[in-house]
């Protein structure tokens, strides 16, 4: 316990520490960040901050950036129970397959607006899950080159990162960098680092412990999230042991570079931090 709180405290200050260099280091968005990044990649199309508007109380409204194949607005549930409970059969089965990939649960929640957070800050819901699962790949890396978030989300977790970084690298090589699926890959990574949400903490975290790294890249992944207002995701590091300090924060800070690179605004206007963290059983 002693080492655990230790652990918190030196991962606080890191955090810390690190954005408040980032601070001194930020700029005023210029014209020219203000428009489209690199060519040949489409993360403007899905980083719109426009918002379907919701007549209905009990619904909750998907902003435009996040929406995946269909714009209606989902029921609005009360708790995850009662959300998982409304997929039964095979749609259940590849929902719990896909959050089982992440060591948080990264759809806990026990109150509406807690669901409501989740669904407005980009996390991949069931119904997502299930569409994008029921896609074939050349569909989702279409809706890649269009630039969409979530599709950019299923694309990475079913034809990228189930490969290590040797084998990765063998087919990048093989298919060229030029290459469509090349393209894509590369497309798809930047509009999820460029998207500003923190689910993206959980995607750099499932690539991580896929590709076997060190647990620190994992850690940092999740920490990432929690920078991002997803405390939730702190969860992981509750009994983390042994961890080398210097590492984990040069993965951290590689990632939030990472993500600036591909969106020099991401941390700007970050998302609120999920409400009542402590009811959903947070540890830390």
């Amino acid at each position: 316990m002693k080492y655990t709180w230790k652990f918190f405290g030196l991962c606080t200050l890191a955090i810390l520490g690190y954005f408040a260099y980032r601070i001194n280091t930020e700029v005023a968005p210029t014209q020219e960040t203000k428009q489209a990044p690199a060519p040949d990649k489409k993360p403007t199309q899905s980083n719109e901050a426009l918002q379907e508007s919701s007549e209905n109380p009990d619904e909750v409204a998907i902003p435009k950036k996040y929406q995946f194949i269909k714009k209606a607005t989902p029921e609005n549930f009360k708790t995850e129970e009662e959300l998982r409970n409304s997929f039964s059969g095979s749609d259940r089965l590849v929902m719990d397959e896909f959050y089982s990939k992440f060591d948080q649960d990264a759809i806990a929640f026990n109150k509406p607006e807690q669901y409501d957070w989740l669904v407005k800050n980009g996390y991949p819901m069931p119904e997502d899950v299930v569409a994008g699962y029921k896609m074939s790949i050349d569909d989702l890396g279409k809706l890649v080159d269009q630039g969409n978030i979530k599709a950019s989300y299923f694309y990475l977790m079913r034809e990228i990162y189930k490969q290590n970084s040797g084998t990765l690298l063998d087919k990048l090589n093989k298919s060229g960098y030029d290459s469509e699926w090349s393209a894509r890959y590369s497309n798809a990574e930047q509009i999820v680092m460029a998207s500003g949400s923190p689910f993206v903490g959980y995607i750099f975290a499932a690539r991580a412990a896929i590709d076997g790294k060190n647990p620190e890249s994992v850690y940092a992944g999740y920490a990432l999230a929690s920078v991002m207002g997803d405390q939730r995701a702190l969860n992981v590091l509750a009994n983390a042991q042994n961890v080398d300090m210097r590492a984990f924060v040069s993965y951290l800070g590689t990632k939030m570079d990472m993500m600036r690179i591909a969106n020099p605004n991401v941390f700007l206007g970050k998302p609120v931090d999920f409400p009542d963290v402590y009811s959903v059983g947070v540890r830390h």
